[in-house]
């Protein structure tokens, strides 16, 4: 059988489009750059170059297929064009469906995120929570309307599912927008880290394999109009920082900075980021949502998929022995 995939030399998508070519899948990849054969170096794997914005060349490279994983996406929080969300992550993914509709996909999974949720509050949210907050960036709205997209082509006869990963961390491709990574990573080289002052926050981390598989899960046995969160622990910024320590040889040190500190020099930062074209270290957006409680309940994934959970602690020292090389 041969799928159509966009986003393989993404975080997720990459590690999707390997696992789904070692279950002997023929794989049509879509990719933007020249030097993307690296990261598809497969036997099963056939390279085709378009963009998301090319009708065109995302109908030609989806010929033949029957099934469609559409990862890619613009994904960040600030970019000195907001247009860019909009074209990336809403245009191009109705040129993913009305392609998908045209060529008579079977089935079509489309990867969100749980951004498109807004705090969580008193209790772990679920699929059907609405969202209880306005829109704080243009990345999270993107998704939002992409997912409203998702669900119209679902009533025009296209098959689709929506997955929503969480905050995905674990070996992997690295990309900028990995903020678990980016942190632990950041801890191994330079041994000091800036966290928030609130410690007690929780928010939902994800095992990147847990996430793949759930992407493979939701094309097997997700049913048709549907959404899925793929999560993983609710869990507190201390209870992170106090495996790294045990974890690490070394002493890290973690410095606590109060809410209003982080958001006035997160100011700052954008303000050099819109005047230099360069991206900010750090935007407001991102200061409140990692001020804000995060937690999510995956109960319908592995009610209806057969979702399941690696244990925080297991999946982070994965994640340190791979960082560390």
């Amino acid at each position: 059988m041969k799928i159509f995939i966009t986003g393989p030399t993404g975080y997720i998508g990459n590690k999707l489009a390997h696992a789904l070519a070692g279950k002997g899948y023929e794989i049509h990849a879509l990719v933007r750059r020249g030097d993307s054969e690296i990261l598809l170096q497969h036997p099963r794997m056939k390279i085709f170059y378009g963009d998301l914005l090319d009708y065109n060349s995302i109908r030609a490279a989806m010929e033949g297929c029957q099934q469609v994983f559409h990862t890619a996406g613009l994904v960040r929080l600030w970019a000195k064009d907001p247009n860019e969300f909009y074209l990336n992550n809403v245009n191009g993914t109705e040129n993913v469906l009305a392609a998908a509709l045209s060529a008579g996909v079977k089935k079509l999974v489309y990867t969100s995120t749980c951004g498109v949720w807004a705090s969580s509050m008193n209790h772990p949210l679920t699929e059907t929570d609405p969202r209880t907050a306005a829109f704080d960036n243009d990345y999270d709205l993107s998704k939002c309307l992409a997912e409203k997209l998702v669900k119209e082509y679902s009533y025009k006869g296209l098959f689709t599912v929506i997955v929503n990963p969480s905050r995905v961390y674990g070996p992997g491709v690295y990309r900028h927008s990995n903020g678990v990574n980016r942190f632990l990573l950041h801890l191994l080289r330079y041994k000091i880290s800036f966290v928030p002052a609130d410690l007690d926050t929780e928010a939902n981390y994800a095992f990147i394999d847990d996430v793949v598989k759930g992407h493979l899960l939701a094309m097997e046995h997700g049913l048709g109009g549907e959404r899925y969160i793929l999560g993983g622990e609710n869990a507190s910024y201390k209870r992170i920082i106090g495996f790294v320590k045990k974890s690490t040889s070394s002493k890290n040190i973690f410095l606590r900075l109060p809410e209003i500190f982080l958001t006035a020099f997160s100011w700052i930062e954008l303000m050099r980021g819109k005047l230099n074209g360069h991206d900010p270290l750090i935007i407001p957006a991102i200061v409140k949502r990692f001020s804000l409680a995060k937690t999510f309940d995956c109960s319908k994934a592995i009610r209806q998929l057969g979702y399941t959970i690696t244990p925080l602690e297991v999946g982070l020292q994965i994640t340190l022995e791979h960082l560390k090389k």
